[in-house]
């Protein structure tokens, strides 16, 4: 069952999808779709090559950033961002609980003020982003 997660009318985040999932999520009017699951990062985990030529045979976007949980790099953070502003919209960011996606969309804030307001939406829809404050204010 496809659960969805929107952060903002340009985004949502959801945790694993299947290949099955792409023509309801193409249906449901996403123009993208963004893997940031690593192939092999769990059994039965479908391979990114499964999904994405789904996605490409119903005319999605789709792009394969892969994060492993907890190290999360500034190169991914920027270019998270990147897909953000030149994606067509909206787009689906997915990893295994939805938690990665979030990450790196707060993260790629230009400032605290829209960090702080990502992070309350993330937090106001389930996300335990602990931490992330003190990693923003690294950058």
């Amino acid at each position: 069952m496809l659960t969805l997660i929107t952060l903002t009318p340009q985004l949502t985040v959801a945790p694993q999808i299947e290949p099955s999932d792409i023509e309801q999520i193409a249906g449901l009017g996403f123009k993208s779709v963004i893997n940031n699951r690593p192939d092999g990062e769990e059994s039965g985990q479908p391979l990114n090559q499964v999904i994405e030529q789904h996605a490409d045979q119903l005319g999605l976007v789709y792009v394969h950033l892969p994060v492993v949980g907890g190290q999360i790099s500034e190169a991914q953070i920027h270019q998270f961002g990147e897909f953000l502003q030149t994606l067509p919209q909206p787009i689906l960011a997915f990893c295994r609980t939805g938690t990665r996606s979030s990450m790196l969309w707060s993260l790629a804030s230009q400032d605290s003020a829209m960090f702080s307001e990502r992070l309350q939406v993330a937090t106001k829809q389930g996300f335990k982003l602990d931490g992330l404050g003190e990693r923003f204010a690294q950058r």
